[in-house]
């Protein structure tokens, strides 16, 4: 039985990251966390610590990953969309998700904040 639960772990990386250091500094921590990890025997909750450290740091800084899921690669124009709802700091990631058939999904912090995809409209009909 592990005697840290994942929420400490990610309280401990997040305090760990919010720090300022330069790339190799970063890296280091990262491997020695790994390390410790290991050493804990708690390498299976490392995606649960992962998700984890992430809501806390974006929540402890004020940032945001803002996740735009479209049917198709974005084109310019929706690009110039998206960064208009992007701050300093903050991270995008593009996901193509055929499912969507049309449209997109806006997700902010792992939260659904708009969903213009075709998929829901047809969802809402039936």
């Amino acid at each position: 039985m592990s005697k840290y639960k994942a929420k400490d772990y990610a309280k401990a990386l997040s305090d760990v990251l919010s720090e300022k250091a330069t790339d190799l500094e970063s890296k280091k921590k990262a491997s020695n966390f790994l390390k410790l990890l290991e050493k804990n025997g708690d390498m299976r909750k490392a995606k649960e610590i992962i998700n984890l450290t992430e809501t806390i740091f974006f929540k402890k800084t004020g940032r945001k990953k803002i996740v735009l899921e479209s049917a198709r690669k974005l084109n310019e124009s929706q690009r110039k969309g998206l960064k208009l709802l992007e701050t300093a700091g903050d991270i995008t990631e593009e996901r193509i998700n055929k499912n969507l058939i049309a449209g997109v999904k806006i997700i902010i912090n792992g939260n659904k904040q708009f969903d213009g995809s075709l998929q829901r409209k047809l969802q809402n009909i039936f």
